[in-house]
């Protein structure tokens, strides 16, 4: 398994540290190295993230797998 880069920098799109980088991005402030010892598992960061949250682990899941929106579909959206 080939390492990550800072803040997962240079990881390809579809790569499983995919779900880390959404994760982060809703929830800025999560512990990094729990966030690790979850290993891509949803379930897992699920469980990490209700600890300091109200929000139910299932919507947790919903909201971790929810495609991501490309600039493109943003702009032909929103304008």
């Amino acid at each position: 398994m080939r390492e990550h880069g800072p803040l997962h920098a240079g990881c390809p799109p579809d790569a499983p540290c995919r779900i880390d980088r959404r994760a982060l991005a809703l929830w800025p402030g999560l512990d990094r190295r729990a966030l690790a010892r979850c290993r891509h598992d949803a379930a897992c960061i699920a469980r990490l993230v209700s600890r300091r949250t109200r929000v139910a682990p299932q919507t947790i899941l919903a909201l971790l797998a929810v495609p991501a929106v490309s600039p493109d579909e943003a702009a032909r959206w929103f304008g």
